[in-house]
């Protein structure tokens, strides 16, 4: 069985996380009515850089609001981002994080292609799935549910993949609770995920949990994957994967 993550290790949507993370304290429908390239252009240098900064952080959609806080600047370890995040209070972030899925269904609807650009996939992923078609691959993901099909329709990839578990938090629970349904041993699964923690917490499952190197990560999750002696995987050696 193979499960993968999607933002960061099938594709790579870092423009649009951005553009609903900086729009998610206005209204979505205002939000749609203009056009996306224009959205993305209107947002702030600094803002930029920022998110790119909290995106090697970030495993959640709450997470990405860091990015708002003219402080996550000066971000330079895992420490100083999780003091950032537990300064929002919690109604807050939980709006912000409203607000950003309402933007993100909203440009959907009514921007359809346009957003569907905003997604590429990863060299080598589109012939990875097809590959596995049949075999039970599986999705899960932070990103919601509906987002990861309409991407995958869009690749013409939807019936490859069986399943997608959205807006996922605990992917250890997860992992297993699919190989458990499938009647497997979790050391039957191959699991993939750019994020350091998921990669962890899924491998003490016993599946066989692979650190994706070309999605988002920082200096510090190498130190732990190597203190941890996680394996990594590269993307040519996943897209040739044939297991």
């Amino acid at each position: 069985m193979l499960i993968l993550d999607f933002d960061g290790v099938i594709a790579d949507a870092f423009t649009e996380c951005a553009v609903v993370t900086y729009y998610a304290d206005h209204a979505a429908d205002a939000v749609a009515e203009k056009p996306l390239t224009e959205l993305a252009a209107a947002m702030p240098a600094g803002f930029v850089r920022r998110f790119r900064t909290v995106r090697g952080y970030a495993r959640l959609l709450d997470d990405f609001m860091v990015a708002r806080d003219p402080s996550a600047e000066s971000i330079r370890s895992l420490r100083e981002y999780e003091d950032l995040h537990a300064r929002i209070p919690p109604v807050k972030l939980a709006g912000l994080t409203k607000g950003a899925t309402a933007v993100r269904a909203a440009l959907r609807a009514r921007q359809r292609d346009a957003w569907l650009d905003m997604h590429t996939l990863y060299p080598g992923i589109s012939d990875l799935l097809r590959r596995h078609q049949g075999r039970g691959t599986s999705i899960v993901t932070a990103k919601d549910e509906q987002s990861v099909w309409d991407i995958l329709g869009h690749h013409q990839l939807e019936t490859t993949v069986t399943q997608v578990i959205g807006e996922c938090s605990d992917k250890r629970t997860a992992v297993a609770q699919l190989a458990l349904a499938d009647g497997l041993p979790a050391s039957a699964v191959t699991f993939v995920d750019d994020h350091i923690t998921n990669a962890l917490a899924v491998r003490d499952t016993g599946a066989n949990s692979l650190w994706a190197w070309w999605g988002y990560h920082t200096a510090e999750h190498i130190e732990r994957a190597v203190t941890r002696k996680q394996r990594r995987v590269y993307l040519p050696e996943l897209a040739g994967l044939d297991a």
